[in-house]
């Protein structure tokens, strides 16, 4: 008796498999269910959106900080009080044209924001500069941030950190 009722098992319960897959006969035009109204209120709605495809981009900045404004610029993690301004040089491989940033210069809990560029140049190029006064001694930081997209947090490309003694 129990052979009979095995076979009947492994007859019946691959036809009504909740995990069969849904073949086309079994859908509506509109990609509902075919069947009772009771089937289509208890299918689950749902939409899938394809993202457009984008290529991924690689950005690698390199950066000098220096006293020296244009021409020849020594790399710096030091500077002097009375340096009067300190000059960030980038240079941005993976970029092929400009690309808005912000250039955040911190010192304590002052921050100076200006909005730049950085270009897809094979070479160094004067990015941004801060003006640091004889008393500004100590600890600084300089960031540059990707433009803020839909309220989120820039991302940060770079971060640099330096001293005014």
């Amino acid at each position: 008796m129990r052979l009979p009722l095995r076979l009947l098992a492994l007859l019946v319960l691959p036809a009504a498999c909740a995990d069969a897959p849904i073949t086309d006969d079994q859908l509506e035009a509109d990609g509902l269910l075919r069947g009772s109204p009771a089937a289509a209120r208890d299918q689950a709605n749902f939409s899938v959106d394809r993202a457009a495809p984008q290529r991924a981009a690689f950005v690698q900045l390199s950066a000098v900080l220096a006293a020296e404004a244009e021409g020849a610029v020594q790399d710096r993690e030091r500077f002097a009080a009375d340096v009067g301004t300190v000059h960030l040089h980038v240079r941005a491989d993976g970029i092929d044209s400009a690309r808005p940033v912000t250039f955040r210069w911190i010192h304590g809990d002052q921050a100076t924001v200006l909005a730049g560029t950085i270009g897809g140049a094979s070479t160094l190029e004067h990015a941004s500069s801060v003006d640091i006064a004889p008393h500004q001694v100590g600890p600084w930081r300089v960031e540059v941030a990707a433009e803020t997209v839909h309220g989120e947090p820039p991302e940060v490309l770079y971060t640099r950190e330096f001293v005014v003694e």
